[in-house]
């Protein structure tokens, strides 16, 4: 079992990155974690400010990239990964004009299938153009899959069609945004994830650190058991 948080999730409360977000969330029981990086300032502080040691007892850490990307992001990007080799570097598609700038670098990229407000990277056909044009692994957003298909058909064709690919799940419940699954109850949101194995990473926007304990708790049990 590899569980944990995006370090998004308790913004309002926890800055995205510091070592004071990394220590509640291991606190917490969390073994997996994913930095949220919405600028390069954010990367540049992960660089500066943070260790390698910081981040110890995950055992999977994974981070997520600005949505505009650039050569210079990339070049930050590709400092972070030499320190702290992520297992998985998060790109959101939609943003996304030149592919070919990835190749410069060697860095774990996961493409992300977007939500129903984004034009490219939301169906199976639009993300296998834009696995023609880069080498990289996937994570299967369930909240996104739902967005776009409440039935979560998309979902399991999302996992038949990419199977291997698939190196992360996101997860978080769903009402207008990345709502807790402890408050909406989609339980059905949960049951698309069909291989407990990969690394779960909950998204799911928390207001209190209480929420947060609640919803790790919730969706433990419910994938896990006691």
């Amino acid at each position: 079992m590899l569980l944990g948080f995006s370090t998004g999730c308790l913004y309002q409360t926890y800055p995205q990155i510091s070592k004071e977000t990394f220590a509640f969330f291991r606190l917490l029981g969390c073994n997996a974690i994913e930095l949220m990086c919405h600028s390069e300032e954010d990367i540049f502080k992960l660089i500066t400010e943070i260790a390698e040691a910081d981040l110890f007892g995950f055992e999977y850490v994974s981070l997520h990239s600005p949505d505009v990307i650039t050569v210079e992001t990339l070049e930050l990007l590709q400092r972070a990964q030499d320190i702290f080799h992520f297992q998985a570097i998060v790109i959101n598609p939609s943003e996304i004009e030149n592919w070919e700038i990835f190749s410069r670098f060697d860095l774990p990229i996961s493409i992300e299938n977007m939500d129903w407000k984004q034009e490219r990277g939301k169906y199976v056909d639009s993300l296998q153009n834009i696995f023609e044009k880069i080498e990289a692994k996937m994570v299967l957003n369930i909240n996104h899959c739902y967005t776009n298909d409440p039935s979560l058909l998309l979902a399991k064709q999302m996992t038949d069609e990419f199977g291997e690919k698939i190196s992360q799940i996101h997860l978080s419940g769903f009402e207008t945004g990345h709502e807790s699954l402890f408050k909406t109850q989609q339980t059905e949101i949960m049951d698309a994830i069909t291989n407990k194995n990969l690394p779960i990473i909950i998204e799911s926007v928390c207001e209190t650190v209480e929420d947060v304990e609640s919803e790790f708790r919730y969706v433990k049990n419910y994938l896990f058991g006691k």
